[in-house]
C-alpha cells in the first residue's frame, strides 16, 4: 500500500479532542508533524471498520481520519490538506464512504478502496493488502470484538496479522484461504472460549496452523497479556477507556498504538487496574491517555493502579476532613463517607464510636418494616394499632420524623427482632434500648454508629438492602423528608440527596447529626456525620460541602431549603394545645409553617408566636426537591 512515514511517539501525557473527528486529527498532528504519505480514512459511525482501519494504519505507517458516509467534516478535511498524502486508503464500503467523499479527498492522489461485504471478508481484505507476509495472525471472533482493539494494535505493532472470524462456525474457505495467502503459522486467539472454542482452534490445528490463546477475563486483562508481544523496548502505554467498546477514544488509541507500536491498556475512569499498573511499571513504560478527562480523569495519568489512587485519595479526603472538624471544634463529630461505585473511598473519623443517633435511629425501624413486609408478614397498608397504615406511619415516620410512629412500627416489628435482625446484618454497634408502647420513643438509650449508619445506606443505594419496590420507596421518602438544614444545605442545587437527620437535647446540649446518600453527574456516596452535645448545622454543612467537593471540585453557593417545611392547601383550622380538641381558629390557604412536632398524622407548628396543631391533610411540602 505504498512507503510508510516514520511516526513520531508524543512527549505528551495526553492526546484529546472535543470531538472524535477532532481527537483523531490531534493524534495524527503528534505522530505525524511533517506530514505523510499514506492516510488511512474510516466512517465515523462504523465501529468494526475503524478498528481494522487502525490496524492498516499502523501496518502501512499513517494516521486514521474520520468521515461521514457523505461528507467530510473540516478538521479532516484541513489535517488531510497539512499532511499532502500521496494516497488515501478508504477502509469500508460505499455505503460507509461514499464515492463523492473518496473523490473530494482524493483530487491529485491515488485512492485505494478496501471493501468487502462483510467485517469478516473485509478483515480479510485488509490483512492481504496491509500485511502481505503475516508468520503470526491475531484472531477475534466478530460477536464478542471488546477485543479487537488489542488485536488490531498488537498486530500493527509486531508486524503481525490481524483477522476477524465467526468463532461460532468451522473455519471459513476464505479465512484459511487468507491465513495460506500470507504465509501465516502461528494462531493466537484475542477471545476466551465462548468468543473462539476450543473445537475451532483444532480445527486450525488440523489445518496444520499452531494455535495459543491469550489469557484475559476480560479486554484489559487480554491487552495486559498482550504486551509480553511487544519487544522490551516500547517506553509507553497508550491507554484508553474501558468503559467504551468502540466509541469515542477507542479507535484513536487503537491507531496510536498501532502507529507507534506502544501497547494498549484499557483503564477505569480514575485508575488503571492494579494488574494493568504493574505491567506498566515492569516494562518502565509512562502513560500516554487517549480521550478527554471525562472519560479518563487526571488520576489516570500518574499510572497507578486503583489500589493505590484509592490510598492516596482517602488520606486526602482524611486531610480535608480533619481541617473541617478544627474549623468546627467546639464540638466533636464522628464521620463516615463511603463511596458508591467508582473507587469505592471509604474515610471514617470515629465512625466506630457508639452515640446518641436521635432520628436518625429511625433508618433502621424503616429498614426492619419494610424486612418483615419482604417476609409476607404484612404489607403497607396493614392497620397498626393507632388506626394508621404502615404506610401511613413510614411516610410519617421519615418525612415528617414523627416519634410516635416510630414506636409503633418498632414494636410492630417486635423491639427483640428487631435487634436480632440488626446484630444478623453485621450492624454489630448498633441497637435499640427500652422503646416503651405508645409512647414517644425518645430518650430509649438508641445507640449506634456512623460507620454502622453508613453501611445500611450505602447497601439501600446499591440495591443490596431491600427489593428494588422498597429500595425506591425509602429512598423517595428520604429524599422527600422536610428537614433539610443539615447535610443537604451544604450541597449544590444539582445535588440528589436521600437524608435521615436528627437532633435532641441530652445532658450538655443540644445533638445533631445526618446521613444522607448524595449523588451528582460524576459520584455517589454516602456520609454520615453524628455530633456531641454542642454540634452545629453550620459544622455539619461544612463537612457535607468538603465531601461533596473532594468527589466533585469546588462549587459556588450552596442551596438552602427552607425551615418553612409545609404549605396549608387549604384554609385549614388549628387546635391550640394538644392534637384535636376544641378548633382555635384558622389559618389561610397558602400559608408556609415550620414544623416543631408531631403526633403521627397532627403536626405542631410555629404559628403567631406560639403553636398550633393541624391534621396533616390540610398540609403540602412547602419545600423543592
Amino acid at each position: 500500500m505504498g512507503e510508510a512515514t516514520t511516526p513520531v511517539l508524543p512527549s505528551s501525557v495526553r492526546l484529546t479532542g472535543s470531538t472524535r473527528y477532532t481527537l483523531a486529527v490531534g493524534i495524527s498532528k503528534a505522530v505525524y508533524p511533517r506530514g505523510a504519505r499514506t492516510v488511512v480514512i474510516v466512517s465515523s459511525q462504523r465501529a468494526a471498520d475503524q478498528q481494522l482501519a487502525a490496524y492498516v494504519a499502523g501496518s502501512v505507517g499513517g494516521p486514521m481520519l474520520l468521515v461521514d458516509t457523505g461528507s467530510v467534516p473540516a478538521a479532516t478535511a484541513s489535517e488531510i490538506t497539512r499532511l499532502a498524502p500521496d494516497r488515501i486508503v478508504v477502509m469500508g464500503s460505499r455505503a460507509a464512504v461514499s464515492d463523492a467523499v473518496v473523490s473530494r479527498l482524493s483530487a491529485g492522489r491515488t485512492s485505494v478502496r478496501v471493501d468487502a461485504g462483510t467485517t469478516m471478508s473485509l478483515s480479510q481484505k485488509a490483512l492481504v493488502a496491509a500485511t502481505p507476509t503475516a508468520e503470526t495472525v491475531y484472531l477475534v471472533d466478530v460477536r464478542q470484538l471488546a477485543a479487537a482493539p488489542v488485536a488490531a494494535a498488537t498486530a500493527a505493532a509486531t508486524g503481525s496479522g490481524f483477522l476477524v472470524v465467526e468463532g461460532a462456525r468451522p473455519p471459513s474457505p476464505g479465512a484459511l484461504a487468507t491465513l495460506r495467502a500470507v504465509g501465516a503459522r502461528q494462531i493466537v486467539f484475542m477471545n476466551g472460549t465462548s468468543g473462539l472454542p476450543t473445537s475451532y482452534g483444532n480445527a486450525l490445528r488440523s489445518e496444520g496452523f499452531t494455535v495459543a490463546r491469550l489469557a484475559g477475563a476480560d479486554r484489559a486483562g487480554i491487552a495486559d497479556s498482550a504486551t509480553a508481544e511487544y519487544p522490551s523496548t516500547t517506553t509507553r502505554g497508550v491507554v484508553t477507556a474501558s468503559a467504551e467498546a468502540t466509541g469515542f477514544g477507542s479507535p484513536a488509541a487503537t491507531a496510536l498504538a498501532a502507529t507507534t507500536g506502544q501497547p494498549l491498556y484499557f483503564s477505569g475512569e480514575r485508575c488503571l487496574s492494579d494488574a494493568s499498573a504493574a505491567v506498566l511499571q515492569r516494562r518502565g513504560d509512562k502513560v500516554l491517555v487517549v480521550g478527554p478527562t471525562a472519560q479518563l480523569r487526571a488520576e489516570v495519568e500518574t499510572g497507578k493502579g486503583c489500589t493505590a489512587v484509592r490510598t492516596t485519595r482517602q488520606d486526602k479526603l482524611r486531610s480535608s476532613l480533619q481541617s473541617a472538624l478544627n474549623r468546627n471544634s467546639s464540638s466533636s463529630y464522628t464521620v463516615t463517607v463511603r463511596e458508591v461505585g467508582g473507587l469505592g473511598e471509604t474515610v471514617s473519623m470515629g465512625g466506630a464510636t457508639r452515640r446518641e443517633p436521635a432520628s436518625m435511629m429511625k433508618l433502621f425501624a424503616a429498614w426492619g418494616t419494610y424486612k418483615r413486609i419482604e417476609r409476607g408478614a404484612g404489607s403497607l397498608s396493614t392497620r397498626l394499632g393507632s388506626g394508621l397504615t404502615v404506610g401511613e406511619c413510614l411516610r410519617e415516620m421519615i418525612w415528617m420524623s414523627d416519634n410516635f410512629c416510630h414506636t409503633d412500627l418498632v414494636h410492630w416489628i417486635g423491639l427483640s427482632q428487631l435487634n436480632r435482625e440488626i446484630a444478623a446484618a453485621g450492624y454489630s454497634r448498633t441497637a435499640y434500648g427500652q422503646v416503651l408502647r405508645g409512647q414517644d420513643v425518645l430518650y430509649a438509650g438508641n445507640r449506634t454508629t456512623s460507620d454502622d449508619l453508613t453501611n445500611l445506606l450505602k447497601r439501600l443505594e446499591e440495591g443490596r438492602l431491600l427489593n428494588a419496590t422498597h429500595t425506591r420507596h425509602m429512598l423517595n421518602l428520604m429524599h422527600t423528608q422536610l428537614f433539610r438544614s443539615r447535610l443537604p444545605n451544604g450541597l449544590p442545587a444539582s445535588a440528589y440527596q436521600a437524608s435521615k437527620p436528627g437532633s435532641l437535647w441530652v445532658s450538655g446540649g443540644l445533638l445533631q447529626a445526618d446521613s444522607a446518600v448524595v449523588r451528582s453527574s460524576s459520584s455517589r456516596f454516602v456520609v454520615t456525620v453524628i455530633g456531641a452535645p454542642g454540634a452545629s448545622k453550620a459544622g455539619i454543612r461544612d463537612i457535607a460541602r468538603t465531601v461533596y467537593s473532594h468527589f466533585n471540585g469546588s462549587f459556588g453557593a450552596a442551596v438552602t431549603h427552607s425551615d418553612l417545611h409545609v404549605r396549608t392547601v387549604r384554609n385549614t383550622p388549628w387546635y391550640r394545645s394538644s392534637a384535636g380538641g376544641t378548633i382555635a381558629g384558622t389559618i389561610p390557604s397558602g400559608t408556609p409553617l415550620q414544623v416543631s412536632d408531631s403526633r403521627r398524622h397532627w403536626y405542631k407548628v410555629h404559628w403567631r408566636g406560639g403553636y398550633a396543631w393541624l391534621y396533616y391533610h390540610h398540609v403540602r411540602t412547602n419545600l423543592r426537591y
